[in-house]
């Protein structure tokens, strides 16, 4: 996948765009990428992504930018995954959000050379949100492009959403944020040196720099697989300000059950899976060993169930 950071950077044949701001790239986005490398393939057009580097309310409205689902590097990740020929990820500046909605079109048009353009059900564009898919279906007559509006994926009554995912992670409902993500939510980062206290327990845990702008679930203790180098590993991950011992900072800290080496300085990408337990107050370091153990079974339980039910269900396929 081509990585642009300006549609003005295009180099390439007649394409079909997919244009949104991907925060997160939920199921609903998946669905707008899967359109639009359809579309390319039927057509022997090639596929781009177009979305933005900055979330859009960094230039409109900075007091009420909402936390990030995905940071930069996680969104390239998720949305390469789908294997689009290209991503532009441009930023959101002054300039291109007072453009009106015909001069953002004639932009695409020129730069991109787009046959097909695909966009959300609720998609905007242009100065204040002007311009709508219909708007779209219309100036794609205009400048010779066909216009493809994907409907809402639904999740029980209502559509899936970025805002409704924030809404179930700040609940800890990560059951609900994973399906409407189509993966677990993950947090990732460096490994960095923290208050040594799981390995004065015994349990050493690899403490994960606390990722800024990006929303992050309840302090407690969660299930988790953290990637290590492309290999996972079970975990016990606590995200929190550890208030048996609380000096320092909050922070996120994952005990891999069956690892073993130095961690320090790596990349770690967390998945959660559930959300186990508040984080609270023991009486002693004693008593809370105590409980990292049975959290660690607990874990070590949670995704022997899951491995069976996997199972299960291919020998029933």
């Amino acid at each position: 996948m081509k990585l642009l950071t300006h549609e003005a950077l295009w180099r390439g044949r007649e394409t079909v765009v997919a244009l949104g701001t991907f925060d997160g790239v939920h199921v609903g986005h998946v669905r707008l990428i899967r359109k639009a490398n359809h579309l390319a393939a039927l057509y022997d057009l090639q596929s781009v992504v177009q979305t933005f580097s900055n979330h859009p309310l960094e230039t409109l409205a900075p007091d009420r930018v909402p936390p990030l689902l995905t940071t930069r590097s996680e969104k390239i990740a998720a949305i390469s995954a789908y294997r689009p020929d290209a991503m532009v990820m441009r930023p959101f500046d002054r300039t291109f959000a007072s453009s009106s909605p015909e001069a953002f079109v004639r932009s695409l048009v020129d730069t991109l050379h787009p046959k097909h353009v695909v966009v959300g059900f609720n998609y905007t564009f242009g100065e204040r949100g002007a311009g709508t898919p219909q708007t779209l279906l219309e100036l794609g007559r205009h400048f010779g492009f066909e216009t493809h509006v994907v409907d809402a994926v639904m999740r029980g009554a209502e559509p899936v959403s970025s805002s409704r995912i924030r809404a179930a992670l700040g609940d800890g409902r990560m059951g609900e944020a994973t399906d409407m993500l189509g993966r677990p939510y993950s947090l990732s980062g460096r490994v960095v040196r923290g208050k040594q206290l799981g390995q004065e327990l015994g349990f050493p845990t690899a403490n994960i720099a606390w990722p800024q702008g990006k929303a992050i679930p309840p302090k407690g203790v969660y299930f988790a697989r953290v990637w290590v180098e492309g290999m996972p590993h079970l975990s016990v991950l606590n995200i929190g300000t550890h208030p048996t011992a609380p000096e320092g900072p909050p922070s996120i800290e994952a005990y891999l059950l069956d690892f073993e080496g130095d961690l320090y300085g790596k990349h770690l990408r967390a998945e959660l899976w559930r959300f186990s337990r508040p984080e609270r107050r023991f009486d002693s370091l004693d008593a809370l060993r105590e409980q990292i153990g049975k959290d660690r079974e607990l874990a070590r339980a949670f995704f022997e169930e899951r491995m069976r039910g996997r199972t299960a269900n291919s020998q029933k396929k």
